[in-house]
């Protein structure tokens, strides 16, 4: 008498992280069927959304987020596959951004083009 016996606790798990990482796919893997709606754009998760596993397990799959601190730029995010290019009006500066991390040799033999590139005229052309 007296004694209280704590009810059994679960475990929730959240998924969080940048748009478009495979957050909602790895609930689906989990669950070994298709539970929430994925998709190649990113932002198609609009909802928190909890999702009970099992009897210890919940999952809950959130919207990506973007984290200013990491992704300070558009041109960043548009190279970092965070903002759809769909959306994109300006190619040139994520265009900067790529040729800055990926040699331009590296993307004439990949894409069989040739790159003129000026940073003068500030354009680059095949």
């Amino acid at each position: 008498k007296g004694v209280v016996v704590p009810k059994k606790q679960g475990l929730v798990v959240g998924m969080v992280g940048y748009p478009n990482v495979g957050k909602s796919s790895t609930i689906n893997a989990l669950f070994t069927s298709k539970k929430v709606v994925v998709s190649a754009t990113p932002g198609k998760t609009k909802h928190f959304q909890t999702l009970i596993l099992d009897d210890i397990v919940t999952l809950c799959d959130c919207p990506g987020l973007v984290f200013p601190s990491f992704a300070s730029t558009r041109e960043g995010m548009i190279c970092d596959g965070i903002l759809p290019i769909a959306n994109m009006r300006d190619y040139i500066s994520p265009m900067n951004l790529l040729l800055s991390r990926v040699k331009k040799e590296v993307i004439e033999m990949l894409y069989n083009v040739d790159l003129e590139w000026s940073m003068d005229e500030d354009r680059c052309t095949a």
